[in-house]
């Protein structure tokens, strides 16, 4: 009688354990709202590869997964085509201690695009980088999209923020 107790037991457990394990958790559940939230507001969401700069004492830069939110550049019929904006409109900053930091606020650097920006251009970045939330570590801005990577934890008004900056990255003056 006993083993048939102790039988029942370890399958109850076992059941119990698998259904514990697929269930989010709540950090993952807090993910999926503000993604929600994002596609709400027209963001685009990614999640892959990314990598980043190379940093002082690296030999090579480290690549690790990373979730971007973006918004799509607005269709303009003067939009510059092909490479002309490509080497115009593409450049990406990184939140690391960084080789190549020229124009940025401190704690930033470079990984493509130096001198792409004006300096009344990094100074309007600066103030963009202020208002993004604490764990936002790079910015990308391409001829097609703008881009923030982050981890994502942050409350609805932060990414109201997050919005804000992507917007006016898109808007024409980058």
């Amino acid at each position: 009688m006993e083993i048939k107790l102790v039988i029942v037991i370890l399958v109850c457990l076992s059941l119990v354990g698998s259904v514990a394990w697929v269930m989010p958790t709540s950090v993952q559940r807090a993910q999926a709202k503000i993604r929600q939230l994002a596609m709400a507001k027209g963001l685009k969401i990614r999640v892959g590869k990314h990598q980043g700069p190379r940093e002082q004492g690296e030999i090579t830069p480290q690549s690790h997964l990373a979730t971007s939110y973006g918004l799509p550049r607005p269709r303009s019929r003067n939009r510059v085509v092909g490479i002309a904006a490509i080497k115009q409109a593409t450049w990406e900053i990184f939140k690391a201690d960084g080789l190549n930091t020229k124009g940025l606020p401190k704690g930033w650097c470079w990984n493509c695009g130096e001198g792409a920006l004006k300096p009344e251009q990094l100074s309007h970045l600066a103030l963009l980088i202020e208002q993004l939330p604490n764990d936002a570590y790079a910015i990308g801005v391409t001829p097609i999209m703008a881009q923030v990577y982050w981890n994502e934890k942050a409350t609805p008004e932060q990414l109201d923020d997050l919005e804000s900056v992507l917007k006016q990255l898109v808007s024409g003056s980058f």
